[in-house]
């Protein structure tokens, strides 16, 4: 009996625009330049949708007091009717369908309003980030800008800078790539968590705005330039192998015992760097700077990292959130 021949199936090589076409059609993905802006600012925009959750949310709350009153009195009613013995032939029936269309009720009300908040919610933050995204990502010299809603960072990619040890969990969300000035930058939010003090408790090692791209230096190891804000938060913790090269008031550059910094990362770009100020929504910054590698970890306040819910958004942080990835972006790529 002869074998079936197998045909040989060759797999069809993508190039990287077909790669990234492929990733754009799994992931949620929005094109930011896409985006059309009108005459108000984003928080404008922000504001009213903001209120429309609370409005939504003030009916159905009142529709449910309503319900629960109503509820309440059919079946004190119902009951009365059960033992009522002036009732007897006809009570029992009566209260017993009563407490039948009550419960069929509240079940259905239940199936039709279950999501309804949830969605309206969940419609919400996407209208916000990629409202807050455009603005921020808007200067002229960022082009190709896509939010991916469902990226995530792997605690591996985080673990490999060595900024931060001792990282047990991340969280992630909001993942903008973008060319700046026709170099690659991916930008984002993450969080990173190390153990806390009992067993299923984590304490926040970082929160804020979280930048990567290559560069085009050569040296041995890796710095860390740390610029610290007026209360010191979220600081390096990897730097048990190196030592403080330079400091001057809240500007500090870690690196290997030996280690010529000047020589390596160039005196202009130290004192660009210079330049940058934590204060007001920006708390501290981390640049990581490894040979083909930099990545950038900016703290923030609450008026960054939080979705304005119980709030109005303070454009103020956002005008300092856009400016500081500009200004970053164009010191370490300019």
């Amino acid at each position: 009996m002869k074998k079936k021949e197998q045909k040989t199936v060759k797999a069809k090589v993508l190039t990287p625009e077909e790669e990234n076409a492929q990733l754009e059609k799994s992931l949620d993905t929005i094109n930011l330049d896409e985006i059309e802006k009108n005459e108000l600012p984003f928080d404008k925009d922000v504001e009213n949708e903001r209120k429309n959750i609370f409005v939504t949310y003030r009916k159905a709350r009142t529709r449910n007091n309503i319900l629960m009153i109503v509820t309440v009195v059919i079946f004190i009613a119902s009951m009365i009717l059960l033992v009522n013995e002036n009732t007897k032939s006809w009570g029992p029936i009566v209260g017993g369908v009563a407490i039948g269309v009550t419960i069929l009720g509240l079940l259905v009300h239940y199936i039709l309003t279950k999501n309804l908040f949830p969605n309206t919610t969940k419609k919400y933050i996407r209208f916000f980030l990629t409202q807050s995204d455009a603005f921020v990502f808007s200067y002229k010299s960022m082009t190709n800008k896509k939010l991916y809603m469902e990226k995530r960072y792997a605690i591996g990619d985080v673990l490999a800078d060595r900024c931060y040890k001792d990282v047990i969990d991340t969280a992630s969300r909001n993942i903008v790539e973008f060319s700046f000035k026709g170099k690659n930058v991916q930008c984002g939010e993450l969080a990173l968590y190390s153990q806390g003090a009992k067993k299923r408790t984590k304490n926040v090692m970082f929160v804020g705005k979280y930048l990567s791209f290559s560069n085009d230096l050569h040296f041995e190891d890796r710095y860390i330039i740390n610029i610290k804000g007026s209360t010191e938060t979220d600081k390096p913790n990897d730097i048990e192998d190196l030592e403080v090269l330079s400091e001057q008031n809240r500007f500090v550059i870690y690196g290997k015992k030996g280690a010529n910094f000047a020589k390596d990362l160039g005196k202009d770009f130290v004192n660009n760097l210079k330049s940058i100020e934590c204060h007001n929504a920006l708390l501290n910054m981390n640049i990581v700077l490894w040979a083909g590698h930099t990545s950038v970890y900016m703290s923030y306040d609450d008026s960054i990292v939080a979705i304005p819910f119980d709030k109005e958004i303070n454009i103020g942080s956002y005008n300092q959130l856009k400016k500081n990835i500009n200004d970053v972006c164009e010191i370490c790529l300019g």
